[in-house]
């Protein structure tokens, strides 16, 4: 049973890794400046900027994230 879990969680993560690499990869296709590629949930344990963007690894092992500039959600009012 605990073993399954394991496997599932594995799997998952795997799966939204590929998931978020091709957001990543059509970002940067289209000439999007992204600002952060990550692996997990926030907040961040570790990162390492190459170029313009933050490779980062975050506290939960679950999930992903590609942030792209310009794409926060409010459109533009602060």
């Amino acid at each position: 049973m605990l073993l399954g879990i394991i496997l599932a969680v594995i799997f998952l993560s795997i799966l939204i890794l590929v998931h978020e690499l091709g957001h990543f990869w059509a970002a940067k296709k289209f000439g999007l400046l992204v600002e952060e590629f990550g692996i997990g949930l926030p907040p961040r344990i570790w990162g390492k900027k190459i170029g313009e963007t933050i490779y980062s690894i975050t506290v939960l092992p679950v999930g992903g994230f590609v942030k792209i500039f310009g794409e926060n959600g409010n459109d533009g009012e602060e």
